[in-house]
């Protein structure tokens, strides 16, 4: 009995000496959890109070927005490094939507303090009013972003210039420099000159409402060419073409308008128009007509008329 009760307050000594040294082990274990997450934690604050520094001496700014020379396509847009440090552009968004990282293109896409550098589109964006109304921005790899209208971009460095005797001011104005046409699903080629053997012509101009209304264009509304003073009995007319654009404009944006049909849309049976009733070597006067509706703020709506004379088109052989 004696020897019973020894053995057994010597296991309960054995049990004890375990237990104590497994709570060691569990406290260096906390503890060396608790110091190496305070020393992560430290370096991760100290991480980004670094990239915090770097960001407020950053400063960037898209400056242009730069078409090819028929006004196509966007070739590159150029972007200002007006901070105190180099910074690298990571990412293009156009209207809120990803497009590139032109840090993956030849250079890298850094940009040394005070210097600018033309980050080219590839491949390039096909031109389209809606990119005018569209925000373009720029974002650098710690965050830094700048943005800015399309509109307002290309108007500034590579759009067209406004002049009184350029453009008549509407409700409906004109881009001047934006006159084109095309053959079925061809090029767009400059409209200040046509063959008389075109087929399938659709003409195309630029336009923005400078009203403080929504416009809404209706099917009457025409492309017209006539003769010079010796040939006035040749008039060719060309019909807005609904299938290939929006004809309501909202105030202050940009829209291409295009002009397919020989009668207006809705009773045209889609008949596409050509020059050839015109002569060869004779400049025609070009006239837009624009028929429609004003959209007031109450919902109601007002009748819109607007016609726009412009510079000849020579019609070639």
């Amino acid at each position: 009995m004696r020897r019973f009760r020894k053995l057994s307050r010597n296991k309960r000594g054995i049990s004890s000496i375990f237990i104590a040294i497994y709570l060691s082990i569990i406290g260096v274990l906390l503890i060396s959890t608790l110091f190496a997450a305070q020393v992560i934690s430290r370096s991760s604050l100290t991480d980004y109070l670094k990239i915090e520094q770097d960001r407020r001496q950053e400063n960037i700014q898209i400056t242009k927005l730069v078409t090819d020379s028929n006004d196509t396509n966007f070739l590159y847009i150029q972007v200002n490094n007006t901070g105190a440090i180099t910074v690298r552009i990571r990412a293009l968004y156009i209207g809120g939507e990803f497009k590139f990282d032109p840090s993956m293109l030849e250079g890298d896409a850094y940009i040394e303090p005070k210097e600018a550098l033309d980050i080219t589109l590839v491949p390039p964006i096909p031109f389209d009013g809606d990119l005018l109304n569209a925000q373009w921005a720029v974002t650098t790899e710690r965050g830094t972003r700048s943005s800015a209208l399309g509109m307002d971009l290309w108007e500034e460095t590579g759009g067209p210039s406004y002049t009184p005797n350029k453009f008549y001011c509407g409700p409906l104005m004109l881009l001047f420099d934006m006159f084109h046409w095309r053959s079925g699903d061809g090029p767009w080629n400059s409209g200040w000159s046509i063959p008389k053997s075109a087929t399938d012509v659709t003409w195309r101009i630029l336009l923005t409402n400078v009203d403080t209304r929504p416009i809404t264009i209706t099917d009457p509304s025409c492309f017209t060419l006539v003769g010079n003073e010796q040939q006035q009995n040749k008039i060719v007319s060309w019909f807005v073409n609904p299938e290939l654009g929006s004809l309501t404009f909202m105030p202050g944006h940009f829209y291409f308008v295009y002009y397919t049909w020989t009668k207006p849309y809705s009773a045209s049976g889609k008949q596409i128009q050509k020059p050839n009733a015109l002569t060869v070597g004779i400049p025609c006067i070009n006239f837009l007509t624009f028929t429609g509706y004003f959209t007031e703020l109450n919902g109601t709506t007002t009748i819109f008329g607007q016609t726009i004379p412009f510079e000849a088109v020579l019609i070639t052989d």
